[in-house]
């Protein structure tokens, strides 16, 4: 893995220890994967799905984009992933701008981040 690209996804948020050990060790696949990262469909349901007011679908995305995060420690955003998983787990669409706002402030950098060594 490009060292620069390691430095910057730290700085960014991503937990490396734990990254590079659920890939044990091998940087090449953390690269892969974090680069596949970039064909992931869930934050752009997520954004369509809050557009429409629809908890549910939105429920769907955010879980989906809490479970790639998970797997990849991209920890930059994960506490507001974590808040709006559950808002909308339960139905409700209160709070979820604010969440939503906080999680796009994170993930454009990353996007931008990964763009840049793909």
């Amino acid at each position: 893995m490009n060292e620069q690209m390691k430095q910057e996804l730290i700085e960014w948020g991503v937990n490396w220890t734990d990254v590079e050990a659920r890939f044990m060790g091998n940087e090449a696949l953390v690269e892969r994967f974090m680069l596949k990262f970039l064909n992931d469909k869930s934050f752009e349901s997520l954004t369509r799905e809050l557009s429409n007011q629809n908890a549910e679908e939105a429920f769907k995305a955010c879980h989906t984009l809490k479970g790639v995060m998970g797997n990849l420690s991209l920890n930059g955003f994960k506490t507001s992933v974590l808040e709006l998983t559950e808002i909308l787990r339960a139905g409700s669409l209160d709070g979820t701008q604010e969440l939503y706002e906080a999680i796009k402030e994170k993930y454009d950098p990353l996007i931008a981040i990964l763009k840049k060594y793909q």
